[in-house]
């Protein structure tokens, strides 16, 4: 039987919840006309009386105890947007356990509980929507899991985290150092005070495990992808490259699947500058994904802010409540229950790439020597080297690109140059070409 409305409980207020909550009554007849029913916002909780009463709904729908949310018979959706894996967990496998749908951005909780919350759901037939998860208001889930759901996955390049993104098109554009576009991103609201959650690569390490695990249909563990962040660069680095080169560097997430060989890494990377990410700039997303049958598919939009969040957790909401108003609960697309095997990801040192170096070396004969030498004892190749004028101080910069070489020899042959004392006196920067 076809209902009328669908009642749904939104469980935290912060800026994403309030947002939800005030897009859905705002644009109620919108909502109604796209799902054919009204979707309701019956229960709302949150630790912060002020916010509960920012939302100016009747009392009897606020509430501090999200188990009020829970226990009420009438919220047939869930939304979860509280963060972290600590409450939020209770609460999605609460929603679950009770036998209701679940909506949530949580990509921490997702990439760390997925083997959880899939099989649970899968239990008891209840959905689980997750778009704002990665890249926000971008439909990068729909995309995989529905889109392209007739095609293998052989890659994904994501530029998955708007503030590393911002910082590095600052550094590049503006000729900054990293210190000032990081300042420049926190007054813009795009960092927190913290900002290593971003620029160390936790956040695209997360995201990257939810995109991957839908692309092998069973569950990547964040901490199997090799992470790298973008502490070591600086701007002189994407000077040299784009000039010399004609490389951008990008924040890259990459997940590969060459013949059931698996890599799943996150680290800056130079791309050339026709590359199709290469003019994602500022705090925007986008995915380059390799389909077997579709080809390349690009997606790209603004992976951060409220309004964007919002909008990819109502198109959750909305997408439950049409299935709910047309079909019930049978109507809803269940997950499949998570392959428990493990996936066997190869080890960074095994990964093949082309990379880019920087060594700060003192300026005397000799030296570049011994630089080819150590490299070519290890199978590095040198593709192309420069050194950009000689120095008063003493102390040079010489830039090399190599050939395909493996992590695992470029890392033995570069700790080899950095022990000479005498020769070399700032840490090589090694970093990765994807072509």
């Amino acid at each position: 039987m076809k209902r009328d409305s669908v009642k749904i409980g939104v469980i935290g207020l912060g800026t994403v919840g309030g947002g939800v909550v005030s897009a859905l009554r705002r644009n109620r007849a919108e909502v109604r006309a796209r799902c054919g029913v009204d979707v309701e916002v019956s229960r709302v909780a949150d630790l912060d009386r002020s916010r509960l009463q920012g939302i100016r709904l009747p009392d009897r729908s606020l509430t501090q105890d999200y188990k009020d949310v829970l226990n009420d018979p009438d919220v047939r959706v869930v939304v979860e947007l509280v963060g972290g894996t600590g409450v939020a967990r209770k609460v999605v496998l609460g929603a679950l356990g009770a036998g209701k749908h679940v909506v949530t951005a949580n990509k921490a909780l997702l990439a760390s509980s997925w083997a959880e919350i899939f099989a649970l759901a899968h239990k008891n037939g209840r959905g689980v929507g997750f778009e704002a998860s990665v890249m926000a208001g971008v439909p990068i889930i729909h995309t995989l899991e529905v889109g392209l759901a007739g095609n293998k996955i052989r890659s994904i390049h994501g530029i998955l985290n708007g503030t590393s993104n911002f910082v590095l098109t600052r550094m590049d554009n503006r000729g900054v150092e990293m210190d000032r576009a990081i300042e420049e991103a926190r007054k813009r609201g795009l960092c927190e005070a913290d900002h290593s959650l971003d620029t160390e690569g936790h956040d695209a390490q997360q995201k990257l495990s939810i995109l991957a695990s839908i692309a092998l249909g069973k569950w990547l563990p964040p901490d199997d992808i090799a992470r790298e962040g973008i502490g070591h660069v600086e701007k002189q680095d994407l000077s040299e490259a784009r000039e010399q080169y004609g490389y951008a560097l990008r924040p890259l997430a990459i997940y590969k699947n060459i013949g059931g060989r698996i890599e799943a890494r996150v680290h800056p990377t130079f791309i050339a500058l026709d590359h199709p990410l290469a003019g994602i700039e500022n705090e925007f997303n986008a995915a380059l994904i390799q389909a077997d049958t579709a080809g390349p598919v690009t997606i790209a939009g603004k992976g951060a802010g409220e309004k964007p969040a919002a909008s990819g957790v109502i198109s959750d909401i909305i997408s439950l409540a049409r299935a709910i108003s047309e079909r019930g609960d049978q109507g809803i697309v269940v997950p499949r229950p998570p392959d428990g095997r493990r996936i066997r990801i190869t080890p960074l040192a095994e990964v093949e790439s082309k990379y880019y170096l920087r060594f700060s070396v003192v300026d005397r004969p000799g030296v570049l020597s011994f630089i080819s030498g150590a490299l070519g004892k290890h199978g590095v190749s040198i593709a192309t080297c420069h050194q950009r004028g000689r120095s008063e101080s003493g102390t040079v910069s010489i830039f090399m690109t190599t050939h395909h070489a493996r992590d695992g020899a470029l890392r033995k042959a570069l700790a080899a140059i950095d022990r000479r004392a005498a020769i070399v006196k700032r840490s090589t920067v090694a970093i990765r070409i994807e072509e």
